[in-house]
């Protein structure tokens, strides 16, 4: 009976040592994997938290000097404008007070009431350009601020370590004008709380103010 075991034990020990060596390996394997077959590298990074970081769009708009010599230049195109309005209500009033000047029915009237008509259209079409345009240029101004905010965003990110930027809309009040705007409002946002620890406003408008020196040089 020893003799026999003796020769099992001869026949099988290559097997279980073949057996021993793809354990030894599979568990290699598996140490240097996660659970879901990601390289450790790459489980790593998906282990690491995102680095976020939120602003005060409003706070922003209104702290950055870009921002504020666009209004200035919206400010003095408005001025000019309303000079344009000015003169053209001045000449409407000068026809008016020319009216009495002249015999009822007569020719002379029927001529200065025509060119009285014929100033008031002008006055009301350059109301209307001077509205149109003011609206125009606002929209323009926000437009390109938000796309430099939204540039600025991006490098800072990537130069401080943060993920994700984004805007913290828990900040403005909300106007209680009545229940559905209220809830219109309350659906609208996404942020809840988000802790000041996380904001970034000042150091973005920091960056984008002093990039907007520089590049008007100094």
């Amino acid at each position: 009976m020893t003799t026999t075991n003796s020769m099992i034990s001869r026949v099988l020990r290559p097997e279980f040592l073949l057996v021993a060596l793809f354990a030894a390996m599979f568990g290699a394997y598996t140490l240097r994997h996660d659970t879901r077959g990601l390289p450790p590298r790459e489980a790593a990074a998906e282990a690491t938290p995102s680095r976020v970081g939120t602003i005060d769009l409003e706070k922003t708009f209104n702290s950055i000097e870009r921002y504020t010599a666009a209004q200035a230049k919206i400010k003095t195109l408005a001025e000019d404008l309303e000079k344009q309005v000015k003169t053209a209500d001045a000449k409407v009033r000068d026809l008016q007070s020319e009216l009495d000047s002249f015999q009822a029915g007569s020719d002379a009237q029927a001529a200065a009431i025509a060119k009285l008509q014929a100033a008031v259209g002008e006055l009301r079409a350059i109301q209307q350009y001077v509205g149109a345009k003011r609206e125009v240029e606002a929209a323009r101004a926000l437009r390109d601020t938000y796309l430099a905010i939204k540039d600025a965003a991006r490098r800072f990110a990537e130069k401080e370590g943060y993920d994700y930027i984004m805007l913290d809309d828990s900040v403005p009040e909300m106007d209680p004008a009545n229940a559905q705007k209220t809830m219109a409002q309350i659906s609208a946002r996404r942020f809840i709380f988000a802790s000041n620890k996380r904001d970034v406003t000042m150091q973005l408008v920091g960056m984008m103010n002093e990039e907007w020196k520089a590049g008007k040089g100094g």
